[in-house]
């Protein structure tokens, strides 16, 4: 018989999943402490379940609970359980979840109900950089060098780095008229992150910050989670540079994968994926009830959004990002 049990030895989880991840992806939204620092964060209440078939560990799911939903995770692209192959097919996720409202993301379909509008593009990593870059278009290959060679300084580091990093991040978020998540969620995965790494990396011309990236890892998969380039700069291509320099560090630090993040299908963001020539990965909103018209679909609210001041975007954005996730 199925059933889950609340996790509190994480050395149970990460043994689990460190045998799984060679039968599956495993992503950065396993990490068994996620849930604290979200808690600790947005007062979020969370579980972390194993799926055991009478005594044996056959899965993980991580859950954390917003305002009454079922939520794997909010804040992340991925979540969802992670489950042995033998037992899969066997499963049916909604009578194991057993809750009446949830919203489940997954590189996997798991339930009547869900949407799949998003996509991962993820690269496998090559052993070297030299053998990294021929596997990228040879068009974003010119880019990058074109780069190099305007003498910009690339810097990646921890909390020293986080004025810079937020600055240009919710500078960005405002243009496109959305709210940022708040400086102390940055700060509480810079000082609570356990299991892999966290790095901030920044891009300087001089002294301005001109763009950053805020990646985490684990088990071998680092993905660039959040990220932000001054407008002006695109055109020189700063964006592509900033990519190869975490993708190098994902190389020297023997991670197997680096994720892009999530993009929506066909948007320019996911085009310009494409030039890596990823693994393109169908991210599936697993829900609970048909989907209802969310905050995020009133494009009116966005245009409200990018008419105030940066600072109070980002005071805001603290407190908004606890229910828009």
């Amino acid at each position: 018989m199925v059933s889950i049990k609340e996790c509190t030895d994480n050395k149970l989880w990460n043994g689990f999943l460190e045998r799984e991840k060679n039968n599956q992806m495993v992503t950065i939204a396993h990490n068994p402490c996620l849930g604290p620092i979200l808690a600790k964060t947005f007062g979020y209440s969370f579980t972390n379940y194993l799926v055991k078939e009478d005594n044996e560990i056959i899965g993980v799911l991580p859950t954390v609970n917003v305002g009454g939903k079922i939520v794997s995770m909010p804040h992340f692209s991925y979540g969802g359980p992670i489950i042995n192959a033998e037992n899969y097919q066997n499963l049916n996720f909604s009578e194991l979840l057993n809750v009446s409202k949830f919203e489940v993301r997954s590189l996997l379909r798991l339930s009547q109900h869900y949407t799949d509008e998003k996509i991962s593009c993820v690269l496998n990593l090559q052993n070297t950089e030299d053998e990294m870059i021929m596997t990228i278009q040879s068009k974003l290959r010119q880019k990058i060098r074109k780069c190099l060679r305007l003498d910009f300084k690339v810097v990646s580091g921890g909390i020293e780095l986080l004025h810079d990093f937020y600055d240009v991040f919710s500078r960005r978020m405002l243009k496109f008229g959305s709210p940022p998540l708040g400086k102390q969620f940055f700060r509480n995965l810079l000082e609570n992150y356990e299991n892999g790494d966290v790095q901030i990396t920044v891009i300087y011309d001089g002294e301005k910050a001109i763009s950053a990236g805020f990646s985490l890892s684990y088990l071998g998969f680092n993905e660039l989670c959040w990220s932000g380039t001054e407008g002006e700069y695109n055109k020189k291509n700063v964006n592509a540079l900033l990519f190869w320099e975490m993708i190098k560090t994902s190389i020297d630090k023997g991670h197997c994968y680096y994720s892009f993040g999530r993009s929506t299908k066909e948007s320019p963001q996911h085009f310009f994926k494409k030039l890596w020539n990823p693994m393109e990965l169908p991210i599936y909103y697993n829900l609970s009830e048909k989907p209802s018209t969310s905050i995020k679909d009133f494009d009116f609210l966005t245009k409200i959004w990018k008419y105030q001041p940066l600072k109070t975007s980002q005071i805001l954005g603290h407190y908004v990002s606890k229910f828009v996730y």
